[in-house]
C-alpha cells in the first residue's frame, strides 16, 4: 500500500481520527506521552510565564540561563555518565558527538554499524552494509566506531560485547534516542563513551543531549560547532527539569503495559519483530497495517530514513494506551497470519 497522509491539529495520545473514525494511536516516538501528565503541563506553564520567548543566544554569551546547566546535571546523574551537554536537537547531538570525535582523533577513521542514523554519519560514510556480525568482524584497528543503542525502524536487539575489547584508544558513539528514558543505556568498555540522544522521544520535549567524560564534555563546550549552535528552548527545559516525578510515573504505565504485552505474546506471527522489554513492533509486511486498522489500531506505514525503500509498518506502545487496548491489540497480534 502506498503511506497514507493524515493532518491534525494536535498532538495525539490515546485516540487518532482518520478516515471519520477514532483510532487507537499506535505511531510515533511519543513513549511516555508525557505531554497528557497534569505535572508537566503544569512546569510547561510555568516555564513559558518564566521564559516569555526562545532564547537563541550564543553558548559562551555573557549571559546565561542556569536552567540549562542544572538539566544537564540532571540528566548526567540520571543516566550515570560524568558530564553532559545540551543542544536544540537529536540530529544536532550526534552530529556534534562526530565533530567531537573527528577533533580528538584528526587522523581516525569511522566505522559505522549497519543502520545507524544519519545523525552519526559523517557526509560521505554510509552504514556498513552487511550482518552486525560482519560489521565486527572490521573493527580491528578502527578508532572511531558509531552505531545506534538499538534499532529504528527496524525493531533490533544490539549487542554490546563487542565494546568490552575496545580500548581507551577507541571513541565508541552511541545515538540513544530510541534508549533513553525508557530502557537501560548501560555498556562496559574501556572506550571513550559518548552517547547521544535525542530528547523529543520518551521526554517530549525539543532538544538533544550529549553524555560522556569530563574531559570530553569540556571539549566539547569550547566546538565552534556547539558554541556557535543555539541552545534549547528555555521553557521545555524548565519543565524537564520540575517534571521528574512525570517522568518516573509515566514510565512506571509502560513498564506494565509492556509487561503485559510480554506476557500475552509468547508467540507471535514470524513476520512481525519485537523484542521483549521494549515497546515498539515492526514488520515489513504489507498486509498488517491493514490488519491493525481493521481491528481499531493506526499504526505508522512509511519509508524512513531512506525515502526510497518499501514502506515499513511501525507500531509503538506509548503511556496513553489502557489495559483494555493492551489485551485487544495483544488478541489482534496472537491471531494475525501473514497473507
Amino acid at each position: 500500500m502506498n503511506p497514507y497522509k493524515l493532518k491534525i491539529d494536535a498532538i495525539p495520545g490515546r485516540l487518532v481520527p482518520f478516515e471519520g473514525k477514532e483510532f487507537r494511536w499506535l505511531g510515533g516516538t511519543n513513549y511516555l506521552n508525557i505531554g497528557t501528565h497534569p505535572l508537566f503541563q503544569e512546569k510547561l506553564i510555568e516555564g513559558i510565564k518564566k521564559f516569555s520567548q526562545n532564547w537563541g543566544s550564543s553558548r559562551r554569551n555573557n549571559l546565561q540561563i542556569s536552567v540549562w546547566e542544572e538539566l544537564e546535571n540532571v540528566f548526567s546523574q540520571k543516566f550515570n555518565r560524568p558530564a553532559a551537554a545540551l543542544s536544540s536537537s537529536g540530529m544536532l547531538a550526534g552530529q556534534t558527538a562526530l565533530q567531537l570525535a573527528f577533533q580528538l582523533n584528526p587522523k581516525a577513521k569511522l566505522n559505522t554499524a549497519p543502520k545507524t542514523h544519519p545523525a552519526l554519519c559523517g557526509g560521505t560514510d554510509k552504514p556498513f552494509m552487511g550482518t552486525f556480525k560482519a560489521w565486527e568482524a572490521t573493527l580491528k584497528n578502527t578508532d572511531i566506531i558509531a552505531i545506534d543503542g538499538t534499532g529504528s525502524p527496524w525493531v533490533e536487539d544490539i549487542h554490546f560485547d563487542f565494546a568490552a575489547s575496545l580500548t581507551k584508544e577507541n571513541m565508541l558513539l552511541v545515538d540513544e534516542s530510541h534508549r533513553m528514558g525508557i530502557q537501560v543505556m548501560e555498556i562496559k568498555t574501556e572506550a571513550n563513551l559518548i552517547q547521544s540522544a535525542s530528547l523529543s522521544k520518551a521526554f517530549g520535549i525539543p532538544a538533544g543531549i550529549i553524555l560522556g567524560e569530563v574531559d570530553a564534555i569540556d571539549h566539547l563546550k569550547s566546538n565552534p560547532f556547539w558554541v556557535g549552535s543555539s541552545p534549547p528552548n528555555p521553557a521545555f527545559c524548565y519543565a524537564c527539569l520540575h517534571a521528574q516525578e512525570a517522568y518516573e510515573a509515566q514510565l512506571e504505565l509502560l513498564k506494565s503495559s509492556i509487561q503485559l504485552m510480554d506476557a500475552g505474546l509468547k508467540e507471535i506471527n514470524k513476520s512481525i519483530k519485537r523484542l521483549a522489554g521494549y515497546p515498539t513492533f515492526c514488520s515489513s509486511s504489507t498486509d498488517l497495517f491493514e490488519y491493525l486498522k481493521g481491528k481499531g489500531f493506526l499504526a505508522n506505514q512509511f519509508s524512513y530514513p531512506n525515502v526510497n525503500a518499501p514502506a515499513i509498518c511501525r507500531a509503538t506502545i506509548s503511556s496513553a494506551l489502557t489495559k483494555e487496548d493492551l489485551l485487544e491489540l495483544i488478541d489482534a497480534l496472537s491471531n494475525y497470519h501473514e497473507c
